[in-house]
């Protein structure tokens, strides 16, 4: 016995089912993009004026980090990068360098000049082209070889850089050194480890 499902009524049901997922679709668009339905409903927004442009670079001025808060980031990735080094873990050092040089140039790019402690403007931009193209970049040749050695000498001398620089601008106080523990314990810092896989 053969049953027969005529075309027609097939396509019908089909269609009705394509319809009935796309009604649903849409009904959850607005539920999956409520700003965008909230600012059509608003209407069209007013062009800036220079007043509200002032107010808005006010408000983004007032909300960005300090300059010392970017160092502590320096300071945990630099940190991070002697452990990686010193258990040769070469990829996971290069990263630590990676975000280590990136929160420096982020902070060449906000302050690059900044008031030292008796008043004077100190250009440490300048400062840090200067120890980028020097022994920064020793300290990434030293990783890119994965050389412990040239590493541990590299790292010293990066440090007497950074020391130069807070001398510079009037923070003979800030006086960074070989660290002593791991910025972090949530990493595993062990290259062999096991766990999680």
């Amino acid at each position: 016995m053969t049953i027969r499902i005529p075309i027609r009524s097939t396509l019908l049901v089909a269609c009705g089912i394509l319809l009935g997922i796309a009604v649903d679709h849409i009904g959850h668009m607005d539920a999956l993009f409520p700003p965008v339905a909230a600012q059509q409903a608003r209407g069209p927004q007013p062009a800036p004026t220079l007043e509200s442009l002032a107010a808005d670079v006010a408000q983004l001025k007032a909300i960005q980090p300090s300059n010392s808060h970017i160092m502590m980031d320096v300071q945990f990735h630099w940190t991070n990068l002697w452990f990686a080094a010193q258990r040769k873990d070469w990829a996971f050092a290069q990263y630590q360098f990676n975000e280590m040089r990136g929160h420096i140039q982020w902070l060449m790019r906000k302050s690059p000049v900044i008031r030292g402690q008796d008043g004077s403007d100190v250009d440490v931009k300048s400062i840090f082209d200067a120890i980028d193209t020097s022994s920064l970049a020793d300290v990434k040749a030293a990783i890119e070889k994965k050389d412990s050695v040239k590493f541990a000498t590299t790292y010293k001398t990066m440090i007497e850089s950074c020391y130069s620089c807070h001398k510079a601008v009037g923070r003979p106080y800030l006086r960074p050194m070989i660290p002593t523990a791991p910025a972090m314990t949530v990493i595993n810092l062990d290259p062999n480890a096991s766990w999680p896989q």
